[in-house]
């Protein structure tokens, strides 16, 4: 896979990765695409890259296909997302689309973040669904950590990068 970085080119393609992260259990029906609309869930990736914290990239595929994204912003009240930490800690978004899923891609994509992500923020955050079992290995592999308790019973992870902040 190639790795790109995301930039406001790709907006289209964010919003399919935003949905694709909104994961839902096997077994229940997928939420409608609809919910992209609600003010807290389209702050993850609205307007990307227009407020200076916005860091992601994208994995393409041998075929040109985009496979996979990790994203992150800084969310601050009101609009402060599901897995707000505290004012200077982006919230990560990661999904691998279904057909590439299986073959190493989110490791890939985490590794690559978190290696960029070290050098501008001093942690990241995010919420992860309690039955999302294979998402939940992948983040405690990375050293994340369970900080709260969210809506719905998401885990809220935190993972300290060693940045301070300035």
């Amino acid at each position: 896979y190639l790795l790109r970085e995301a930039d406001a080119a790709h907006q289209a393609i964010l919003w399919d990765l935003l949905y694709e992260a909104l994961w839902d259990p096997p077994g229940s029906p997928r939420r409608p695409r609809s919910v992209l609309s609600h003010p807290q869930v389209a702050a993850y990736v609205q307007d990307w890259g227009s407020n200076g914290t916005d860091l992601g990239f994208l994995a393409i595929s041998q075929e040109g296909s985009v496979a996979g994204g990790i994203l992150s912003r800084l969310l601050v009240p009101p609009l402060q997302g599901g897995a707000f930490h505290d004012a200077v800690t982006p919230q990560l978004e990661i999904a691998v689309f279904p057909g590439f899923q299986g073959q190493g891609l989110g490791t890939t994509l985490m590794t690559r973040y978190l290696a960029a992500a070290s050098t501008r923020f001093p942690r990241v955050s995010l919420g992860v669904h309690p039955e999302n079992h294979a998402a939940i290995r992948l983040y405690r592999r990375f050293g994340f950590s369970q900080f709260a308790t969210g809506h719905g019973g998401y885990l809220n992870l935190v993972k300290d990068l060693g940045k301070q902040p300035e």
